[in-house]
Order: structure tokens, then C-alpha cells, then sequence
């Protein structure tokens, strides 16, 4: 369906930690006939919150050598992290500006071999099935309308800002991961603090702060009538869905609410089995949504 060759750079979290995040997203680009390659070579991003506030160049020296891989089989590179996109396309667009502080970083690289020229792209997964695929050809292709589904989104931090240098929505009103939502027939719903941060970042400095910001999200989005929460980021699903009881604990409605990688919605509404995904790895149970998209399934909610 797409002419132009990916590279899929996964990142650390994924496939480490959020496994079933990687099986949805090759689920999705098989059922779209994308062909996509592996590259061995590939290192951290690294994380946006950690190096590049120690050692800027250093940090982009370590980005723009994954670039220069990439560059060098002719791919463009694909991600489903919000923070390995971050570092990946802010750095891409550092470079294209500074010529100065790109020979800076290929002085660098020489060391070990490479140099980064700024031919190719760096898209998020979320950015290419709305670019690239395009909602119509989505919507075409739900053989499971989702249409009695309510859900809350949460698009994430790193994905939208710094809005000058990455340029996938707008960083104040972002509205595609709730077309992309409704293009599966769910609603999606609005509450207060959409544009908050989940709590990661905040988690290793003060952790009950954390939980706190987590646990008001989840509160906001259930008074507001969501079922579910749909999500495009691994640091932010490990904030939603592995620390949610925690962070439901100072909470009045402790209900817990499932939380859904993007793309394993998208594949249900395709029709693609839940069998297909690890759905039994999600530390919140999502089992009453998929009986009520597929009641057959009969599965346990408690």
C-alpha cells in the first residue's frame, strides 16, 4: 500500500517491557500490506528527559548514529514511541537548521563510521496511519464497528512538543488520536485535564505526586463516560495501566478502567482476532470491554 521502505526502530520499553504493543503494530502493518525491516545496529534514542540534559551533543550524536543507519540502507524510519520519536525527529529537525552543530555531530560519528546527511524521514506509528494510510481507507476497512464503545484518549507529551521541531498536531487542541478513534465507530469523550501529563516523568522525583496526576486523569476520564482509555505511548500505558491501582487508591470511584494500545483496537474494529494479541498481559483487566464488542468470547471480568 506505501511505496517507501521503513525502518521500525522499537525502541527499549517495548519490547522489554510492553510486548503486546509490537504484536498490535505488526498486526496492523501485515493487515496493511506495509513492509517494514529490522536493523540490527540500532541503540537507545536515547531517552528526551535524561542525556540531552547533560550532554546535549552527545545526545544527538547518539540519535543522528540511528538516523545515519537507517540513511545508509535507504528507510525511513518508523516508531511507536512518543519519547524514541522525540529524540529521533528533534534531532533530524536540530540538524537540518544548524548546519554548524550538524558538522559538530558528524565529527562525532566519524568515529565510528558514520555520517548523518538528512535524507529520510522519522514518523510515529500513530502519525502514519493518519498520513500515510489516511482515516478513509481505515474507516473502509472496520469489519467490527466499535459504535457502542466510549473511550478517553491520551495522545502524551513527546509526540506534540517541542511543536517547532516535530510538527504532528497541534500541541494545544491535538484531535488525531480521537479521529482516529471515531474512524472505528467510538465515541470519544473530553474531560478537564486531557493535556496533562500521565505522571511518568514525574514518578522518579516524587512518586505519590505522581499517582496523584495519574489517579485525577482516570477520574476525570470515567466522570466524563469513558470505558476505556486509548493510548499511543509505552511510558504512558506503564503509567495507566501498571501503576492504575495504585493510583486509583486515594480515589473516590476505584473502578478500574482498561486501558488499549491504539492498535489493538484498530485490529479488533479489522476484525483481527484478540487470540492474535496479548491481551492477557495487560495488568488491567480489559476483559468487559471485549465481551461487550464480542460477547461470544465470554471471558472473565474478575
Amino acid at each position: 500500500m506505501a511505496d517507501t521502505p521503513w525502518a521500525l526502530y522499537m525502541g527499549c520499553v517495548i519490547p522489554n517491557r510492553l510486548p503486546y504493543m509490537e504484536v498490535a503494530m505488526r498486526e496492523t502493518l501485515s493487515y496493511f500490506e506495509i513492509s517494514t525491516q529490522d536493523i540490527s545496529g540500532f541503540t537507545c534514542c536515547p531517552n528526551p528527559l535524561t542525556l540531552s540534559h547533560i550532554d546535549h551533543e552527545a545526545a544527538l550524536a547518539i540519535s543522528a548514529r540511528n538516523l545515519a543507519i537507517a540513511e545508509e540502507k535507504g528507510l525511513n524510519i518508523l516508531t511507536p514511541c512518543n519519547g524514541c520519536f522525540e529524540a529521533l525527529k528533534g534531532t533530524a529537525a536540530c540538524l537540518q537548521e544548524d548546519a554548524e552543530l550538524r558538522a559538530k555531530v558528524n565529527t562525532i560519528l566519524s568515529k565510528t563510521g558514520h555520517e548523518y546527511k538528512g535524507t529520510i524521514q522519522v514518523k510515529h506509528f500513530i502519525q502514519f496511519l493518519f498520513e500515510d494510510i489516511g482515516l478513509g481507507t481505515i474507516a473502509e476497512s472496520v469489519a467490527l464497528p466499535l459504535n457502542d464503545l466510549v473511550v478517553a484518549t491520551h495522545i502524551g507529551c513527546h509526540i506534540l512538543r517541542p511543536s517547532n521541531l516535530l510538527n504532528v498536531d497541534d500541541a494545544q487542541r491535538p484531535t488525531i488520536l480521537h479521529q482516529l478513534v471515531r474512524a472505528l465507530g467510538a465515541k470519544t469523550v473530553q474531560y478537564p485535564d486531557e493535556m496533562d501529563c500521565c505522571g511518568y516523568g514525574t514518578r522518579p522525583a516524587d512518586k505519590d505526586m505522581a499517582l496523584k496526576m495519574t489517579g485525577n486523569k482516570l477520574e476525570n476520564m470515567k466522570f466524563a463516560g469513558a470505558e476505556a482509555l486509548v493510548v499511543i505511548c509505552p511510558a504512558c500505558t506503564l503509567q495507566f495501566d501498571l501503576m492504575q491501582r495504585l493510583a486509583l487508591r486515594d480515589t473516590e470511584d476505584k473502578t478500574p478502567l482498561p486501558v488499549f494500545y491504539y492498535p489493538e483496537l484498530l485490529n479488533l474494529a479489522l476484525g483481527i482476532s484478540p487470540d492474535k494479541m496479548g491481551f492477557n498481559l495487560h495488568r488491567v483487566k480489559v476483559n468487559p470491554v471485549l465481551n461487550k464488542l464480542l460477547p461470544d468470547l465470554a471471558l472473565p471480568t474478575t
